[in-house]
Order: C-alpha cells, then structure tokens, then sequence
C-alpha cells in the first residue's frame, strides 16, 4: 500500500496546523467565558490577560483561539468595538525580549505565544486605542511595532525623583485632568 510522505505528517503536527483547523468562537461560544478573579497558575488550563483601555480580566483559553476570538469575547463582555482598538501581542513568536506588534484577528494566541502556552504561564495581550482619522474618518492604529525590548541600563532605569510621592500624585492628577 501507498503511505503518505512523513512530510505530510510534520505538517500536521507541526504547530501552524492551528491556524488552518481553528473554527472562530460563535456568540454562544464567548458567552460561557468566565473572569477568573484571582489567578493562579493551573497545569490543566492556561489564561489570557486581557488588558488596557479601560479593561483588566483574566480568561481560560484553549489552543485554537484566535485574536479574533478575544475581540468578540470583549465586544460581547465589555461592549468593545473591534474597529477602535488592536490587541498588541508578541512579535513573531514569544520570548524574553521579543518585540510587540499588532496582532491579526486571524492570528492563532498559543502560536504566538509558544512556550508560555505550553507551559500554562499567564499569558497578556493589550488593547491598544485606535484614533478617527479626519480625513478618511476611518480608525487607524497608534500603535508603532517594537521590534525587541531592551531594559535599559541599571543607572538609567531608577530616577530618585521616582520616590517622591507628592510629585508622583500631581503628575497622576495631570494625567487624569488631561484625558
């Protein structure tokens, strides 16, 4: 009998195989996604963070959600519309370092996130505001990719302003007066 090159079969267990299979969450699907309140790492399921503008939650994923998954989860949670904001993520594939880019909403999380979401560690994706172009008055992302994260040098990273309180309340008050 003829048996199927092994290159076939690379490719089925390679891990891009998601992207091809991954079926979007419906309605009902994101409906049952719970808030976990306090996280705490679990051997058996991992976790997304999704954070910014105004969110802040922690969901149970599975291997095939997509970015696209997690935008209708926030539209139908929290009334997010997908047109106003990007979810930013890993650049390429997660490491320490790696840069951060505006993920596509057919973009596959446990890919991206690689050995974060095989090892169940809590995973994040940022939302990221759009702004309303003038001219076209369609929304356009503010977001610039970073391609890789550097800390900065030790004698860079503490100012000793950072300490003082009251200066750091005023500025507080600035931020929240100016938005």
């Amino acid at each position: 009998p003829h048996l199927p090159s092994p290159l076939w079969w690379s490719y089925l267990s390679a891990p891009h195989r998601l992207a091809a299979t991954a079926m979007p969450l419906s309605k009902d699907d994101v409906s049952g996604i719970e808030t976990v309140a306090h996280y705490t790492h679990d051997e058996d399921q991992a976790y997304l963070m999704l954070y910014g503008e105004g969110v802040f939650e922690t969901i149970p994923i599975e291997a095939d959600y997509t970015v696209g998954d997690m935008k209708l989860w926030l539209n139908f949670h929290k009334g997010k519309d997908p047109a106003e904001y990007d979810l930013v993520g890993p650049k390429g594939c997660w490491k320490m370092g790696a840069g951060s880019e505006v993920l596509g909403d057919e973009v596959v999380i446990s890919e991206v996130m690689g050995e974060r979401f095989e090892n169940k560690w809590l995973m994040q994706l940022s939302l990221f505001p759009k702004k309303k172009s003038e001219a076209s008055g369609q929304w356009e992302s503010t977001f610039e990719t970073i391609e890789e994260w550097v800390p900065p040098p030790p004698e860079e990273a503490w100012d000793e302003e950072d300490d003082d309180e009251e200066k750091w309340k005023k500025d507080v008050e600035k931020s929240e007066a100016d938005n």
